[in-house]
This record gives structure tokens, C-alpha cells and sequence, in this order.
């Protein structure tokens, strides 16, 4: 039987249809597209052909070369250069100048090795690239909103093949995110505890949609699971922000992070997917009202007209199943 569950993180009900999984599907998987490496901007040598870097993160065993790069976005849907204006266009028309931040950070030399399938130590240097680029924009008090993130395959909105994250900076908060702080600010007023923390507690202590932890991070499948098969990674450590992150906590976090792409490349067939970080806006990094996480999010299959009209997600899986598939998976070598 189907039933209903309640995300307290986001006020959103979830419809848990077990059944749909059976439905016929007529049409073939979309195949992904061939990747060209002569054409790809992030490959080694075609360092000329993108925006201006910002950091990297050398090779360790050639040092003439890099292991991560960060640039500007060459194709950016907000920038620095922007005035930052705010006008009014009639009584119900706003507009704001595109001011903000767009970034890539190309995750590794290497155009055809997933995440799933790099070294804890390669992830461990993308994470402190990310970190050292978030800080490095908190510094900009016109930004309000960082956002983390990473797509991969044509089924998550990915353009170039080679793996790559990004980074967009708001002069605002978007209203999801200034509804999930807000939900939880309101948790907080009325409990006096963080709710992602509390629910943390409770998902430790039930186990059966934790997937995988160590001392400073958890895994679990969210109760209220808004795709099949979403994880999210949360530190066992109080923390409102990724910018307060530990670098002896990335190496941790990066050996987690492997685990979990791991088991989800093996389960799934390196599926497309979409990987967000969740911190609270620029200034509240002090606060106690939320905690820091991982959202990622396999695109299995596509939404359709009840979710894209009701806002209300339909996941045929329940997330204590997909758990254990999930820890039942061999890791790949490597």
C-alpha cells in the first residue's frame, strides 16, 4: 500500500508508491553522449581556454602541474562585475542586477574517472578547494548565499563530461533554502535544538537508513526520501557551516564520501545525479539553529506532470530498502 510521510525539514509531504516500480517503460534509457577530449576545456593543457584561475591545488608527485583547478565560470549566470542595483519595474516588477559569483572547480586532470572511482586522497583535495573558495567568497558582504554543487550525467543537467563541481554565489537567499532555515530557526525558537541534529540522533539510533558513518560523519537515507536512493551526509560534530569545517575533518569526510559513491555507482550503475552542500546564509555561520550537510540526489527517473504541478514528490522506493541495497553493494577497487 502507498502511503504519505512528512519531511520536517521542508514542510513537504512525500507519497511512498512502492508499486510504480512496476510500471511498464516503453521508451530506452536516453544514451549519454560520446565525450570528445580534444574539445574538452578542462582536460591538461587546455588550461588557455578557460576564464581566469582562482586557486589550485598542485600535483603532488609534479608539482609543475595541478590536481585541482578553480576558475571562473566562462559562461557565468551571475557575476562580479554587475552593479548590484535594485530596481522596480510597475507596482509587482523587481529586478536585481546579476550580481554574484560563478565558479568551477575541475575536480582532476583525469576527463573520464567518476568520483565513485578516485582516490580518498583526490576527493580530499577537491573538498579543501571548495572550502577554500567558499571562504574566500564569505568575505564578500554584498553575497548572502553560497551554494555547493556538482551534476553529473545529461539526466542532472551536466554540459561537459569531464567531472567538475561549481559554485554560485547569491546577493540573496533563494526561497528553498530561506524556507529550510526558516523551518528550522522556528524549530529551534520553539525546542531550543537544532532539528537537523535531533533527527540525526534519531536516524542513529533506529539504523536502518544509515548507510554508512565514522567519527566525524553519518550517512543516512532520509525518512522522508524526496528521490529513490537519496543520501545525505551529516557531521556527527556540531556545526552550522561547511566553512567551519576541520581539514583533518575533510580527510574524513572525503573517506566517507568515496564510500557512498562508491556504493552507489555499484547499485545503481553510475546513475546521474545531482550533489548539493546545504550551509546557512553568509553571517549566521555562528548560530546554532542548523547544521551543515550533503544532499545527494540519483536521477532514476524523470518527474512528471503530478510533481512538477503539485510541487509533491512521488518516490517508488522506500528509503529502508534502498539502505540496504545500498549497504549490501561491493565497492568498486580502487
Amino acid at each position: 500500500m502507498s502511503h504519505l510521510r512528512y519531511d520536517v525539514t521542508t514542510h513537504d509531504w512525500v507519497i511512498f508508491a512502492t508499486e510504480r516500480t512496476r510500471r511498464p517503460h516503453d521508451l530506452p534509457p536516453r544514451p549519454e553522449q560520446a565525450s570528445d577530449t580534444s574539445t574538452c576545456p578542462f582536460c591538461p593543457g587546455k588550461e588557455g581556454e578557460t576564464h581566469w584561475e582562482l586557486f589550485r591545488i598542485p600535483d603532488p608527485h609534479r608539482p609543475e602541474t595541478w590536481s585541482v583547478r578553480a576558475v571562473a565560470n566562462k559562461f557565468p549566470a551571475l557575476t562580479l562585475e554587475a552593479k548590484g542595483g535594485f530596481t522596480e519595474r510597475g507596482r509587482h516588477f523587481q529586478q536585481y542586477d546579476g550580481y554574484g559569483a560563478h565558479e568551477v572547480i575541475v575536480e582532476s586532470p583525469d576527463h573520464f574517472t567518476p568520483m565513485a572511482l578516485q582516490s580518498r586522497m583526490q576527493i580530499e583535495r577537491v573538498l579543501v578547494a571548495l572550502q577554500t573558495r567558499y571562504r574566500a567568497l564569505m568575505l564578500d558582504r554584498r553575497l548572502r548565499s553560497i551554494i555547493l554543487f556538482k551534476n553529473h550525467g545529461a539526466a542532472a543537467g551536466t554540459s561537459l563530461k569531464h567531472p567538475h563541481w561549481q559554485i554560485l554565489a547569491t546577493p540573496l537567499v533563494p526561497r528553498m533554502l530561506r524556507q529550510r532555515h526558516d523551518i528550522a530557526t522556528d524549530y529551534f525558537d520553539r525546542n531550543f535544538k537544532c532539528l537537523h541534529n535531533v533527527l540525526l540522533e534519531e536516524e542513529l539510533s533506529i539504523g536502518s537508513r544509515v548507510l554508512a558513518m565514522n567519527e566525524a560523519f553519518a550517512a543516512v537515507l532520509p525518512y522522508a526520501s524526496h528521490l529513490p536512493y537519496q543520501v545525505r551526509i551529516l557531521p556527527r560534530v556540531f556545526q552550522a557551516s561547511f566553512s567551519q569545517a576541520s581539514w583533518e575533518q575533510l580527510g574524513l569526510l572525503a573517506s566517507l564520501l568515496k564510500e557512498v559513491m562508491g556504493r552507489l555507482y555499484t547499485a545503481l550503475g553510475d546513475p546521474a545525479f545531482n550533489l548539493t552542500f546545504v550551509s546557512p546564509p553568509i553571517g549566521d555561520e555562528d548560530e546554532d539553529y542548523f547544521l551543515w550537510h550533503i544532499d545527494i540526489l540519483p536521477r532514476l527517473f524523470t518527474q512528471a506532470g503530478f510533481e512538477m504541478g503539485s510541487g509533491m514528490s512521488i518516490n517508488p522506493i522506500l528509503p529502508e530498502t534502498a539502505a540496504q541495497e545500498l549497504r549490501d553493494a561491493a565497492l568498486p577497487a580502487g
